[in-house]
């Protein structure tokens, strides 16, 4: 197929000789690397050391899966030390990539960042991680879930129900929202700080407000070079500002070593306390518990780091836009929201015995029928010859199945205008009747605003509303320590 080609039926009716050509392969992280035959903390697309994953160096030397395909043959037959040691430096797994010898394919361009596992699940699920441990340490996690629950709402946005801290799981979905309001609910918790929570309150600020400008830059869906300038200005912002939660970044090895260490110096200076005097001890005490946290705090930073590979695939975002466009349309949201009509229905409802063909035979045939219904909805509104018994399942059918309703093509309006002030102009511009939109205005007002801030419920008065219309979101974040220095969030 790939020398030859296949005949494909095209959408204008003509048969075309085709070559299929593998562009990509949508998968997680941890597919990938067992597709291409890496470690689990391999990059599929650089060679990137495992102790600089935490850096934002861009100069790494692209993989050549061919090379490796020719290599390890030989290091089977040969054995040499050198070639373990090549082995390990590459972070190769035992195994073959099976997209090797595929025609007009470069395995190292199939990897495409993926919004969902990389960011969603992965980066904003850490950063909350060190958000918490960050607030527990001054003391403002209480203010932060008061502030959380008292979100107000917005067309768009899911206004949260519970506490940060009371959500044992979250989803997808649930993260891409929660990273459009967490830089603006942290800014209000950490609100009047006291004299030594000013140095570390604003770079935790930054590091936050970087990461999260930087992930709604990449949802664009279109790009210019200053977008891209845009996004490694705030990679590069949130790479210099992420020290401030390298203490909250602790392994289980490093908290063993942590309460090894402590329970050392209690034995110590428990044994020089018994030696001084009665009116001596409750300084000591004082001192030797600062010096204790000291100590500790040196050790988990000496020990922790950021180096692992979610942190580092944010580095291919900008080249992936400037070679293939933009990041959306390659994320795995949407195969993961097609699990649960193709594969997760069809599971239930199989006997579990060899599943995996009749999951397969069942949504084809759902689907077919799903198709075959639209098809005679539209020729009955068509007025075409029907029998009666098509009709009577139709009518049947009509509260499951109803008929895709014309789109009205209105114009879309965006940025300023100025023939647009008020309601009635944008009734006409929009062509949407005022019938439709006072009847919404007045719903939405009483159900989503205040008592202070709610929209008249007379049509009179609502006529004479002022309208703006903007193309994004733009919310200013008040700078930190700064009483009328205001920074431009987009979200």
């Amino acid at each position: 197929m790939a020398h030859t080609g296949i005949a494909i039926d095209c959408a204008d009716g003509k048969v075309r000789q085709c070559v299929p050509i593998r562009s990509t392969w949508i998968a997680d992280h941890m597919e990938k690397v067992a597709l291409h035959g890496l470690n689990t903390n391999a990059c599929p697309k650089c060679k990137v050391p495992t102790h600089k994953l935490g850096t934002n160096t861009r100069s790494h030397r692209t993989r050549d899966y061919a090379r490796y395909q020719r290599y390890k043959p030989e290091n089977q037959n040969s054995g040499s030390e050198s070639n373990d040691d090549h082995i390990m430096c590459d972070n190769l797994a035992i195994g073959q990539n099976i997209f090797h010898r595929l025609d007009r394919v470069l395995a190292s361009d199939l990897y495409k960042p993926d919004m969902l596992y990389n960011i969603y699940l992965g980066l904003f699920k850490h950063m909350m991680d060190w958000i918490e441990g960050f607030l527990k340490k001054h003391g403002r996690l209480q203010a932060f879930d008061d502030v959380w629950k008292a979100l107000p709402p917005y067309p768009g946005f899911l206004v949260p129900k519970k506490a940060y801290r009371e959500v044992t799981q979250w989803q997808g979905k649930e993260m891409r929202n929660m990273g459009r309001c967490t830089l603006g609910v942290l800014a209000v918790a950490l609100r009047q700080p006291g004299g030594a929570q000013v140095i570390p309150f604003k770079p935790a600020l930054g590091c936050v407000r970087a990461l999260v400008d930087f992930n709604m830059m990449a949802q664009y869906r279109s790009h210019t070079s200053d977008t891209i300038a845009y996004m490694e200005d705030y990679l590069d912002e949130f790479h210099k500002l992420n020290d401030i939660f390298l203490e909250f970044r602790v392994t289980k090895r490093t908290q063993d070593k942590v309460d090894k260490q402590r329970k050392e110096i209690r034995h110590q200076r428990a044994l020089v306390i018994e030696r001084v005097v009665p009116s001596l001890r409750c300084r000591m005490r004082d001192h030797n518990r600062q010096e204790e946290s000291h100590l500790c705090l040196d050790l988990v930073r000496g020990e922790s780091h950021f180096n692992f590979i979610k942190m580092h695939l944010l580095s291919h975002f900008c080249d992936h836009i400037r070679q293939f466009g933009n990041i959306p349309k390659y994320s795995t949201e949407i195969g993961e929201l097609a699990h649960k009509t193709q594969i997760k229905d069809g599971w239930r409802q199989s006997n579990k015995n060899d599943a995996p063909r009749p999951i397969v035979h069942s949504y084809d045939r759902q689907h077919a029928i799903r198709m075959r219904l639209l098809n005679l909805e539209s020729l009955k509104c068509c007025d075409a010859d029907l029998s009666g018994d098509v009709l009577h399942h139709l009518d049947r059918t009509a509260c499951t199945v109803t008929a895709v309703a014309p789109v009205v093509r209105r114009r879309v309006l965006k940025g300023h205008r100025e023939d647009v002030s008020n309601v009635v102009d944008f009734s006409g511009i929009s062509v949407v009747s005022l019938e439709i939109i006072y009847p919404e205005l007045i719903r939405y007002g009483r159900h989503n605003l205040g008592a202070a801030h709610r929209l008249p419920d007379h049509h009179v008065m609502l006529r004479s509303l002022p309208v703006e219309l903007l193309t994004q979101l733009e919310i200013p974040v008040l700078a930190f320590q700064e009483a009328d220095v205001y920074k431009i969030h987009r979200a």
